[in-house]
């Protein structure tokens, strides 16, 4: 097997780039993010306050939360208030009594959160219609040359 020199970089670039995303964040952390008005978002400390303690969050976005241990830290979830008005709000945890206090910038954007609309799903199945057309003509094509 002969292998390229710009294959190697290219390889070597993803592993690094995977590995980047892989490694664990060291501040708060609120997903999604943007959001709108209503929205329900995970909190996070990202492992930087003390399990033991009582981690706090506040921001005029869902008001007063309490952390509780999980997973990657300590977490939560919480609904943005149903009139933030789009725009940068922070959202602070504050770790135990006397600990570190960590902030997240949050978008909000215009808009709301509704399921799918008729013309998202016609053209959804159309998609879908198109693909299954494609891959019916490729295997036709593909399997008539043998």
């Amino acid at each position: 097997m002969i292998v390229k020199p710009a294959h190697s970089a290219a390889v070597a670039l993803l592993g690094l780039t995977v590995l980047g995303l892989a490694a664990p964040t060291a501040a708060a952390r609120v997903e999604p993010d943007p959001v709108v008005a209503g929205q329900r978002v995970s909190i996070s400390d990202g492992g930087q306050c003390a399990r033991d303690g009582a981690a706090r969050v506040s921001s005029r976005l869902f008001g007063p939360v309490v952390l509780r241990p999980g997973e990657g830290g300590m977490g939560a979830r919480a609904r943005v208030a149903e009139g933030a008005a789009p725009g940068r709000y922070p959202v602070t945890i504050h770790c135990a009594s006397g600990g570190a206090s960590f902030t997240e910038t949050v978008t909000v954007r215009d808009g709301r959160i509704e399921g799918l609309n008729a013309a998202q799903a016609a053209g959804g199945l159309a998609l879908l219609a198109l693909a299954a057309g494609a891959a019916f003509w490729l295997r036709r094509t593909v399997g008539g040359r043998s």
